[in-house]
């Protein structure tokens, strides 16, 4: 079977906490770039790129890191896996109308992030069927028998599913890019996809370490978070989004000069985000 990820955590699995990077793979296989025009630069622009980097000392604090190889450009495992696009994939096939989808941000997308047609010509459903059984779903099916794992150990998971942002966003309404200002976007569904003490402990955590965070606006997560995040069943899922602008040159997709101080001060985040359950008081635990 193809291994479609990384972790970098080794058995017997006791960790505490389960951080997911399911877009920061960067492997581009030949025959994928065979079947596209554009630059791997303009395939990049999709990439979180380097977060799985920013990430990886969750080793050291009992934590758990689940990372994909293959990019979100080949396969997008933060969409459902019916959210084939009837305008780049041929064949008889059923698919979700969803308006990620049908503006060609499906499972397999029809544009990258710089917003360029990916192919130029279609490709068979027999090809989308064949990505999504040995990618995606081993994935997935991975990612969940971890967070059934830390239920029946812990009687609860948790899992940050991290990501990064532009630091100018599209405003769909007139078309126009806006200054992202913050640092840090913390998602939870509008509160639906984990418990208010958590979400409010993770806030409070980051912003100790003076990160400028808000919530829910633009990004209050995807379809990762909506599918496992089940506060009520024991599973809490929190998206995290961290502006592109303090680690990387966005346009280059190169890190800057800032990155290994940014792995630093996340390194602290992660130490305490590590020690989180779903039900610690709201208090500072950044200050204890």
């Amino acid at each position: 079977m193809i291994n479609t990820y990384k972790l970098n955590f080794s058995s017997p699995f006791n960790f505490k906490v389960i951080f997911n990077s399911p877009h920061s793979g960067s492997i581009y296989h030949n025959d994928f770039l065979n079947s596209t025009n554009l630059s791997t630069n303009d395939l990049r622009s999709s990439e979180d790129s380097f977060v799985g980097e920013l990430f990886d000392s969750t080793k050291f604090f009992n934590c758990l890191l689940i990372e994909a190889k293959f990019p979100r450009t080949f396969v997008d495992l933060n969409r459902s896996h019916l959210e084939l696009d009837p305008h780049l994939i041929s064949g008889d096939f059923y698919f979700e109308k969803t308006a990620r989808n049908i503006a060609g941000l499906g499972v397999i997308p029809r544009f990258s992030g710089s917003g360029k047609a990916i192919y130029n010509k279609s490709i068979s459903i027999d090809n989308a069927l064949r990505r999504l059984e040995r990618y995606y779903f081993p994935y997935h099916n991975f990612l969940n028998s971890l967070l059934l794992e830390s239920k029946k150990r812990l009687g609860y998971a948790i899992m940050f599913d991290c990501h990064s942002m532009p630091s100018r966003l599209n405003l769909e309404k007139d078309h126009t890019r806006k200054i992202n200002e913050s640092d840090i976007i913390l998602g939870d569904l509008n509160g639906s996809s984990c418990s208010q003490n958590l979400i409010e402990n993770v806030e409070s955590i980051f912003k100790f370490h003076d990160f400028f965070v808000t919530k829910n606006h633009m990004f209050s997560g995807g379809y990762i978070t909506k599918k496992y995040g089940n506060p009520n069943n024991g599973v809490h899922v929190i998206q995290i989004e961290i502006n592109k602008k303090l680690y990387m040159d966005e346009d280059k997709i190169k890190k800057n000069k800032n990155f290994f101080n940014l792995r630093k001060k996340l390194t602290s985040v992660i130490r305490e985000l590590s020690h989180l359950s779903p039900d610690n008081q709201n208090k500072s635990i950044a200050a204890e």
